[in-house]
């Protein structure tokens, strides 16, 4: 899992390289309580890598804030950022606090992507990834074309509508997305729209 810096991405208009060469240093902090205590990277669990912390298996001692401070001797700027790690619920491949929506009308053609790999994904190599459906392999229907990072369903079904989860295998360990997938009947025609 990575926790990405959000001055980079929000607050700023730089981005680490430019920040490194501006003499401006990256420090995080860990909140405990009212006190913000400095992160000691021990490499292997937990690294710092340019704008970002690496949990290489985040635990649920990790829920919490974590700031970062971009700084020198003149210049001071950070921000928050909430982390949450749930357990798996029992008998299940996914936490259901913590997946991703998506919805889809009823006949409408849908695309369900599996979504932020991207920080998972080795250059120039496709990923490959197994999709579930409420944690099982599932045969699909002929009509459903279940591609590298996606499942393209052109016609969506009312038992379509369930839990997807995708799998991706990084170095020795699975990262997971679940997405729960709602079907909705179709919108009435109105031709006052």
């Amino acid at each position: 899992m990575r926790v990405k810096c959000a001055l980079f991405y929000s607050y700023i208009r730089t981005n680490y390289t430019m920040a490194q060469n501006a003499k401006l240093r990256l420090i995080w902090y860990k909140n405990k309580g009212d006190s913000e205590e400095p992160i000691i990277f021990s490499g292997h669990r937990l690294s710092k890598e340019d704008d970002s912390i690496w949990f290489r298996s985040a635990e649920l001692e990790d829920n919490g804030f974590y700031t970062c401070v971009l700084r020198n001797s003149t210049y001071c700027m950070k921000v928050s950022m909430s982390l949450t790690v749930e357990d798996r619920d029992s008998g299940l491949c996914y936490s259901s606090k913590i997946r991703y929506l998506d919805k889809a009308e009823i006949t409408k053609g849908k695309i369900i992507t599996c979504p932020d790999i991207e920080d998972y994904l080795a250059p120039y190599r496709q990923p490959r990834l197994a999709w579930y459906k409420e944690c099982e392999k599932k045969t699909w229907r002929s009509s459903i074309v279940v591609n590298r990072t996606s499942i393209w369903i052109p016609e969506v079904e009312e038992d379509d509508g369930g839990n997807y989860t995708c799998e991706l295998k990084y170095g020795s360990r699975l990262v997971r997305r679940t997405i729960e997938f709602k079907v909705t009947g179709r919108q009435p025609y109105s031709p006052f729209k």
